[in-house]
């Protein structure tokens, strides 16, 4: 009795895969579109999703079917084996090795937690050895023959996964071919504050306090505490019919800040402390339009080049200023082709040029011929803006393009991208109702992850700025504080 028993476990085993493989297959092409967005946030597999979506289903399928067959049985215990073997080296690699724990991804696994899925998993590979093993008793294979393809398929199963884990990390953070990998829940609202009005932008900080700029009034600075509890007013004592002003700017370095208007060549300097009128740094040819202060004496700038009409980026340091022009590509293409943000990272001096048409960065350390050049994860190719000549005589653009980012921050040798480009995988939902952060580690050159900023209002992220474990926005008359989850605070200490 114990015996029949006994050999009845490869048919209980097939039974079980069989209706396994069926709901697990089935649920998966019923939802198909979540499933194929769920396996693109996975952190082994996110290159890979649209091909690992169609294949995991057939196989399954496929499976059910081999096992249908009392012929076949054997041949669906093995192959059930090796997918076995699969999941579970795949949930072993996100349990130990990954950045995050990804959201659940159809199932059963939505009604288990990973651990006790790695665990359901195993159990499932201990009872197709079983009935693999009581199979193959009854044949006149040599015992050798299979339990040496038992441990083969299991090994051959596991490393497969381990390899394409490898190929994906490499893929999605060098050569991402446009597949976001969403970290969940990354960030957490703390506090907001009513600021009236949506004209603000982020200046800087300092150890205390987040400093806002105006559009409309640029000599009135906002002090807003970093818990948002309180704010002040300071106004910056700047006498501006001295000097022929058009748009000023200001921007940070603790613990000043400085005043520029690309029309004026010149750069004032003054201190929230004092009262004291803003003092003029230097004055000279040098004209510009974006401005990032290195030290006081030590000035990044943005220039318009006359001999190639193109931007340069350019240095000024000792009242001595110099452009290069060839680090943003000024020979090629033309000043919108070219437009884009000046970014510093106050923290480390890590400096970086933001295309805004072109997917691409410069990490402007080194000013020379050399600086490194990378590739954001929006691919688009490149956008080259085409004229018309009017009857008049003028000309005027005939293919507007379109804008890959729409602002940036740096902060700890993390690139922080409000993208303005749709990726493979994203939900139509999710992008009505959020800003996407992507970003990028540029000392390691590669890409990190993104998140999700939700709207508030019917109001996108406007401007942000990170300081140490909390995320700052500027969204329609209000600026909000997040706090960043353990797998992003992580990016910051490695």
């Amino acid at each position: 009795m114990k015996k029949s028993i006994f050999l009845l476990v490869p048919t209980i085993a097939a039974c079980f895969f069989i209706f396994l493989f069926c709901y697990a297959g089935g649920s998966k092409a019923m939802d198909f579109e979540n499933f194929q967005v769920q396996i693109a946030q996975s952190p082994l597999l996110s290159a890979y999703a649209g091909f690992i979506s169609y294949l995991t289903i057939i196989i399954e399928l496929l499976i059910v079917t081999i096992l249908l067959f009392p012929k076949t049985r054997t041949i669906g215990l093995y192959s059930s084996l090796g997918l076995m073997s699969a999941f579970t080296a795949y949930i072993y690699l996100i349990l130990e090795y990954s950045e995050f724990i990804p959201c659940s991804c159809g199932g059963i696994l939505e009604n288990m937690g990973w651990r006790q899925h790695l665990f359901f998993n195993a159990f499932c590979v201990f009872l197709c050895i079983l009935a693999i093993l009581i199979s193959e008793i009854n044949t006149d294979k040599k015992p050798i023959k299979y339990i040496t393809l038992t441990f083969f398929i299991i090994i051959s199963s596991s490393l497969s996964v381990f390899l394409m884990y490898l190929q994906s990390e490499k893929a999605l953070r060098k050569n991402n071919n446009f597949t976001r990998r969403y970290i969940p829940h990354a960030i957490q609202e703390e506090n907001k504050l009513d600021i009236s009005y949506n004209s603000f932008y982020f200046i800087g900080q300092d150890s205390q306090n987040i400093i806002l700029g105006n559009t409309t009034a640029p000599l009135n600075l906002t002090i807003v505490k970093k818990d948002l509890s309180t704010s002040l007013k300071f106004r910056i004592p700047l006498n501006t019919k001295i000097y022929n002003f058009k748009s000023i700017k200001v921007t940070w370095l603790t613990p000043n800040y400085y005043i520029y208007d690309g029309t004026v060549p010149a750069i004032f300097q003054g201190n929230l402390k004092d009262n004291k009128p803003a003092k003029r740094l230097v004055f000279g040819d040098m004209y510009f339009d974006q401005l990032s202060v290195i030290s006081e004496n030590n000035y990044l700038f943005r220039s318009q080049s006359t001999k190639f009409k193109n931007f340069a980026i350019g240095t000024y340091k000792s009242q001595k200023g110099e452009l290069n022009y060839n680090v943003l590509g000024t020979q090629k293409t033309g000043y919108i082709e070219n437009d884009g943000l000046l970014l510093t990272d106050e923290q480390r001096n890590n400096s970086v040029y933001l295309y805004y048409y072109k997917n691409e960065f410069v990490v402007l350390n080194n000013l020379n011929a050399e600086s490194k050049r990378f590739k954001l994860i929006s691919y688009k190719p490149d956008q080259k803006t085409e004229t018309v000549k009017l009857p008049d005589g003028s000309t005027k653009i005939k293919n507007p393009l379109q804008q890959s980012v729409k602002n940036a921050f740096v902060a700890n040798n993390i690139l922080f991208v409000n993208s303005n480009s749709k990726a493979r995988h994203d939900g139509t939902m999710q992008w009505n109702k959020a800003s996407i952060i992507d970003f990028y580690k540029i000392n390691q050159q590669y890409y990190s992850g993104s998140f999700l900023v939700p709207n508030r209002h019917g109001e996108k992220v406007k401007d942000m700025l990170i300081a140490d474990e909390y995320l700052y926005i500027l969204i329609g008359n209000e600026i909000v504080k997040y706090h960043f989850a353990q797998p992003v605070i992580d990016q910051f200490r490695r």
